[in-house]
């Protein structure tokens, strides 16, 4: 079996190819199935889909199909989707896919857990972005192959290592608060302004608290969930208001911030003229959903100045001197984990086999030597078959470990 992987990510394609292709967490488990459809029998798979990318990895006796299935299904993913988007465009998604196979696929994964190939490089909130998207196997039919479910948990578990032992964790950087920062270079101190978030999800509480820690203290929440956003409007000091509401809400803020995960615009551009006629001042719109919350022909408004995830590169490189140290060392670990996970997978079936042809002799040759001894009661045969187990175990930890270290 190998493992391969497929995917479109911020680093090579652009935000309306990302949108195409992106799955919400509900929809996870029915495009497994369908993928899972499309593959050989002895396929197993499952699908990333975060802010930033739409993976698919597989574990395979066959690569070169595989592979081939996962790219047909990704453009078709994109096909399926282009008239749901903000650019219903005709370019194929194809292009901009790419594949990994073997010890790469699992570094990439790795790399994906520890924050180390996000938009934002640390971004903690990834690992529980994957985390769900992992978990969403648990609602399919087909059960995961044993392979494919231990990459994902000693990728959770590396990753964990990785940010502590690195430091690349303490910084605590997200999307949404590399957003924030994004704002407060364009406009300045953001202490004393106004802000209108869209969302209360997962993304949505991270902003809030990002915008309170730049000194945000007028804030609004709208929701597609009216119990989510009075939840954290009363947590974080804020006013929950309605969706419906949000035109009236822009002509008062000066910022908003979307994130409500939509499969389409939530934010239209008749919606924002509506909210700019009573305004003397500009008004900032960052979008951080994927697909778009907001139609990209806002940004065609005059005094409206709209920011998306494509323009939080902008700070990247600045944030990654920052953590040029902690990033190496992350690195290292990460690589190691993923070389020590690919030979424990390729030596399974030789340790296996040497533990069962030791088991077959041993279990031969206490029968062969009890059956010589005219009576024996249960408790000595007990005591005989655990000593042997015992010493037949202790036999072969030595060999195995030397055959693991030399693998390495």
């Amino acid at each position: 079996m190998n493992f391969v992987l497929t995917g479109v990510s911020h680093k090579n394609a652009p935000l309306r190819i990302l949108e195409r292709v992106a799955i919400s967490e509900d929809e996870l488990p029915s495009r497994i199935e369908e993928l899972s459809s499309r593959l050989n029998r002895e396929d197993s798979a499952t699908i990333l889909s975060t802010c930033n990318r739409t993976e698919i990895y597989a574990v395979t006796n066959n690569a070169g199909s595989t592979i081939e299935e996962m790219v047909t299904y990704l453009s078709l993913l994109g096909s399926r989707n282009r008239s749901a988007t903000s650019s219903p465009d005709n370019s194929d998604v194809s292009p901009f896919v790419y594949a990994k196979t073997g010890y790469n696929a699992v570094h990439h994964l790795f790399r994906v857990v520890t924050g180390l190939d996000s938009l934002v490089q640390g971004d903690h909130q990834v690992a529980g972005q994957v985390s769900r998207s992992f978990q969403a196997l648990s609602g399919v039919s087909k059960p995961a192959d044993p392979a494919l479910s231990r990459m994902f948990h000693v990728g959770f578990r590396t990753g964990r290592q990785a940010r502590k032992e690195s430091g690349i964790g303490w910084s605590q950087v997200s999307v949404p608060s590399f957003g924030v920062k994004l704002l407060e270079s364009e406009i300045g101190d953001l202490a004393g302004k106004s802000a209108l978030l869209v969302g209360a999800g997962e993304t949505g509480r991270i902003t809030a608290m990002s915008l309170t820690r730049a000194g945000i203290t007028n804030m609004r929440i709208a929701s597609r969930s009216r119990a989510r956003s009075e939840g954290l409007a009363h947590d974080m000091g804020a006013v929950s208001v309605e969706l419906e509401n949000v035109p009236q809400e822009i002509s008062e803020v000066d910022i908003v911030i979307t994130c409500t995960g939509a499969s389409q615009n939530v934010i239209l551009k008749s919606d924002v003229e509506d909210g700019i006629r009573a305004r003397s001042t500009n008004l900032h719109i960052l979008d951080l959903g994927l697909p778009r919350d907001v139609d990209p022909a806002v940004a065609e408004l005059p005094g409206v100045r709209l920011y998306t995830l494509s323009d939080l590169e902008k700070l990247q490189t600045e944030h990654q001197k920052s953590i040029a140290t902690a990033s190496e060392k992350a690195e290292v670990i990460v690589a190691d984990a993923a070389a020590e996970f690919i030979d424990d997978i390729e030596l399974q079936p030789l340790l296996r086999n040497l533990g069962e042809s030791a088991e077959r002799i041993r279990a031969s040759e206490l029968q062969r030597t009890l059956s010589k001894i005219e009576s024996v009661d249960d408790a000595t045969r007990d005591a005989l078959d655990a000593m042997t187990r015992s010493m037949v175990k202790r036999i072969l930890a030595d060999p195995i470990a030397m055959i693991k270290r030399r693998k390495r």
